[in-house]
């Protein structure tokens, strides 16, 4: 489990007498010990645009770009984890990470994550083949389970109350064909294993250009869920003092337009 500090609280540390008496560090100083006593291991999964390997082996993305803003705004050195979703939240559930990127709050995560203020929105949509377009098209998730059609997940994502009422339905258990990554889902679609696939505009867009499979599956009107999402901060390793401060430090780069310039760079204007 780690252990780490954020500056917010290293003048209580000082008050209680947890520091020297003499004051002759500098600034400079002061600012790495700082860092150094804050170390926060945040787990990722392959989800371009959001978090993703550049060709240099760098972990790079819009989310990545966000907590390391983060991260720089409250003094606090980021260590990152490579995993898959599923993984990653029983990882961060036994305090081994401490932050997850893109969560949605539920009552189940509630029992062992806190949670920061929203950064940024969300959307999930359905994607089919080219075709299977025109017969899909205008068609809602309900009815295209109610009509036989098999839905690929990614194993462990949050599509929204509404959906997840669906997913979790028996009556559609043969029909739900869950992924490991996202990418795996649109080779499923392109294969004929499944009918349509749930997803996000940025992340399908990102894999189906990368794949070259863009030519052969479509996105489909209308939309299966939209929400905000935020940062999940594991109860093992985190208090709630630190959650409050690392939301003042989200407040300060919302005020400061970094967060939009961010989003921009990565979705458009």
């Amino acid at each position: 489990m780690r252990r780490w500090i954020l500056p917010a609280l290293a003048g209580l540390l000082t008050v209680a007498g947890c520091q020297p008496a003499t004051n002759t560090t500098t600034a400079a100083e002061t600012a790495s010990q700082k860092t150094a006593s804050c170390v926060m291991t945040v787990g990722w999964d392959p989800w371009e645009p959001y978090s993703y390997e550049a060709v240099d082996g760098a972990v790079t993305g819009l989310d990545v770009d966000l907590v390391r803003q983060l991260g720089e705004s409250a003094g606090c050195r980021l260590d990152f984890r490579k995993g898959n979703w599923v993984a990653l939240l029983e990882e961060l559930q036994a305090g081994d990470v401490d932050v997850l990127m893109a969560a949605t709050p539920t009552s189940d995560r509630r029992d062992f994550a806190h949670f920061s203020e929203p950064y940024r929105d969300e959307s999930f949509v359905l994607f089919a083949h080219n075709g299977g377009v025109q017969a899909y098209q205008g068609l809602s998730l309900g009815q295209l389970l109610a009509d036989g059609k098999r839905v690929g997940i990614t194993d462990g994502y949050y599509y929204g109350e509404d959906a997840q009422a669906l997913l979790s339905n028996p009556d559609y258990d043969e029909q739900i064909v869950p992924a490991p990554v996202p990418e795996a889902n649109y080779r499923h679609l392109e294969e004929g294993l499944v009918d349509v696939v749930i997803g996000d505009p940025y992340v399908a867009g990102a894999v189906l250009r990368r794949t070259g499979m863009g030519t052969s599956i479509q996105q489909l009107r209308g939309n299966v869920h939209s929400g905000s999402v935020t940062f999940m901060f594991s109860k093992n390793s985190v208090s709630n003092d630190q959650v409050q401060a690392m939301n003042a430090a989200l407040d300060r780069l919302q005020s400061a337009g970094h967060i939009a310039g961010i989003l921009s760079r990565y979705r458009g204007s």
